[in-house]
């Protein structure tokens, strides 16, 4: 009788938690669920596609007016993405975040137009321009929305180009290298930071990715230490091995992470948590690790050596990604060619370059 009740009192808290997202928002309610669902207290659920729901439920609580075009672009163009993303934890922030933003900007969009008079149908080319021109750049992120309204008979078609991008800027070679000597080798950097930031040099990978890296991402195949970063296993250096070994042998940190099943290679303070990109990002940042720099030059170095159809699937990437990553090598490779000719018209000395 004393377990039957145990059992009807965690069916009916299952439930509470599960009925009344309400009462469950909130850092505080993310970590209580967490400890409940590591201890198996509440099954896993996909959090990622519920956290959408939940926004999509509290912007159309304030907009009641564009329910009837927010819900099923959410439930059927955002949530399918978000649901095909769910598989990879890398950057689940990142993916709610962008799920977010296109509500948020969809939901402002269309507050916008009626304010004006207008229906969604009745928008045209030119009531869109003046509302992006008069905007923050973060507004070009409706075009989400009105490419999926146009496809479904909403309203025309209505022109948002894609919000332009930088470039991106590199490290020169040499100090690539330096630093990546130095993670290997300076013991004074704390262990964590020396690990992540040699597969951010070794490999671009993106800090969301790298959190998220499962223990068993690290394993040997035919007796050589490799990593596991997307489906194809990639063979570890010596040094970057014995780093990456050594880190998966450490003690987890203090609190709730340390009496829970470690499944991580970088865990957090959370239970059954990774550690997040941002704070590992405050880390290398102490250290002066550039982030950005880094990767871009460790991604153009890649992409001179392995074709895209090779590229992709060994770090993840997309295959148009990869692509665009071989051009922009190609483009730098042509650059360096051009500056050494130029060095040797002028009579100074022409120096080989080799790769280390």
């Amino acid at each position: 009788a004393h377990g039957g009740r145990e059992q009807a009192e965690t069916v009916r808290d299952k439930a509470l938690v599960d009925q009344h997202p309400d009462l469950w928002t909130g850092r505080r309610a993310a970590y209580l669920r967490g400890i409940l669902v590591t201890y198996q207290v509440l099954p896993e659920r996909d959090e990622l596609a519920a956290r959408i729901e939940r926004h999509l439920t509290r912007t159309v609580k304030r907009h009641p007016e564009h329910a009837l075009l927010l819900s099923p672009y959410v439930r059927w163009s955002l949530m399918p993405r978000a649901r095909r993303a769910h598989p990879r934890p890398a950057g689940q922030r990142h993916r709610i975040r962008w799920a977010y933003t296109r509500i948020n900007t969809a939901a402002t969009f269309l507050t916008a137009m009626r304010e004006q008079g207008l229906a969604l149908a009745d928008v045209t080319q030119p009531n869109v321009d003046a509302w992006l021109a008069d905007s923050p750049s973060t507004r070009y992120e409706v075009r989400d929305f009105v490419v999926w309204a146009a496809r479904r008979g909403h309203s025309r078609p209505l022109l948002v180009r894609h919000r332009p991008k930088a470039d991106p800027v590199g490290m020169d070679e040499d100090s690539h290298w330096e630093l990546l000597h130095q993670c290997l080798t300076d013991t004074t950097i704390p262990l964590d930071v020396r690990a992540a930031s040699a597969v951010l040099l070794l490999f671009g990978q993106h800090l969301a990715r790298i959190t998220a890296l499962p223990l068993n991402a690290l394993t040997e195949v035919d007796g050589h230490p490799v990593l596991v970063l997307a489906e194809t296993p990639i063979r570890l250096p010596e040094p970057a091995a014995r780093l990456l070994a050594e880190l998966a042998a450490a003690p987890p940190p203090s609190g709730w992470a340390a009496n829970s099943p470690r499944r991580w290679l970088f865990p957090g303070n959370g239970p059954g948590r990774h550690v997040s990109g941002a704070v590992l990002a405050r880390r290398l940042a102490a250290h002066h690790i550039p982030i950005r720099p880094a990767r871009t030059t460790a991604l153009v170095q890649l992409a001179e050596d392995l074709p895209p159809a090779v590229l992709a699937p060994l770090l993840g990437l997309h295959v148009i990604t990869a692509e665009q990553w071989r051009r922009r090598a190609a483009a730098d490779w042509t650059a360096y060619l051009q500056a050494r000719m130029s060095t040797r018209n002028c009579g100074a000395p022409v120096w080989l370059w080799a790769r280390r």
